[in-house]
C-alpha cells in the first residue's frame, strides 16, 4: 500500500495523520522507541470508499499484520467515520509501534496521544 503520513506540529505528543488511496497492508503509524509506550487518546478512522471496509488498529508488526489487535477487525460502512477518545489512554507494550491495517481502499486515519 501507498501511504503519506503527515505529522502536523505539537506542543505536547504526537498528531499523525495518515492517508492511502489504496490501502492494503500493515502501515506504521507512530514508530516505536525503545524502553517507552505509546499512549493514544484519540483516534479517527475514515473509509472514503464506495463500499464497507475492514479496519484494524494494533501495535507492532509481524508478517504484515499487526502483531496484537488493539481495535478490530472493525467492519466501517462506505464513506464512514469511525472515532474513539480513549480515557484512560489507551497503552501500548513498551516498545511497540502504532500500526492500522485495512482492506484495499482509499482511508484515512488520524491518531494523537504521546510517547513516555
Amino acid at each position: 500500500m501507498a501511504i503519506v503520513k503527515t505529522t502536523p506540529e505539537a506542543k505536547v505528543g504526537f498528531l499523525v495523520n495518515a492517508t492511502s488511496a489504496d490501502a492494503s497492508d500493515c502501515e506504521e503509524l507512530v514508530a516505536a522507541e525503545a524502553g517507552k509506550r505509546i499512549k493514544v487518546r484519540h483516534v479517527t478512522f475514515n473509509n472514503l470508499t464506495a463500499g464497507a471496509l475492514d479496519f484494524i488498529l494494533g501495535e507492532g508488526e509481524t508478517a504484515d499484520d499487526p502483531t496484537t489487535n488493539l481495535i478490530g477487525p472493525v467492519s466501517v460502512g462506505a464513506n464512514s467515520t469511525l472515532q474513539w477518545d480513549f480515557n484512560p489512554l489507551m497503552e501500548l507494550a513498551v516498545g511497540t509501534s502504532l500500526t492500522f491495517e485495512a482492506e484495499s481502499g482509499n482511508v484515512c486515519v488520524f491518531a494523537q496521544g504521546f510517547i513516555q
